[in-house]
């Protein structure tokens, strides 16, 4: 851990010092940019992870429950009940389902079921 920590230190010298030529002035500033935009990116993930989260609940409550029961009623061959447990059957099935519909990654799939 020590020879780590100094390995880091050296490190951490090195980019100190390049950082003060004037040549890398424009590179640090880009490598600046880049760090702050990141920060606003990694929001905007949590954020969009948050709605899908919940938006996923709401797919596993109401789609599943709601298909579920009325295959049983109605023995539906649209929706066999094996595809709507994989695609909504759990909170991560639903949200990985979700995200591929935002990015519209084969999302035509998804819909034609439903």
């Amino acid at each position: 851990k020590i020879v780590l920590s100094f390995r880091i230190l050296r490190l951490l010298r090195i980019a100190r010092a390049i950082r003060m030529v004037p040549q890398f002035r424009i590179l640090w500033m880009l490598v600046r940019g880049l760090w702050s935009a990141m920060q606003t990116l990694l929001w905007a993930a949590v954020l969009m992870v948050a709605v899908i989260y919940t938006f996923a609940i709401v797919a596993v409550e109401v789609v599943y429950s709601m298909h579920i029961d009325s295959f049983i009623e109605d023995q539906d061959p649209n929706m066999p009940p094996e595809l709507l447990f994989s695609l909504f059957g759990t909170v991560p099935r639903s949200m990985l389902t979700l995200l591929q519909i935002t990015t519209q990654d084969s999302w035509a799939i998804f819909v034609r079921p439903l």
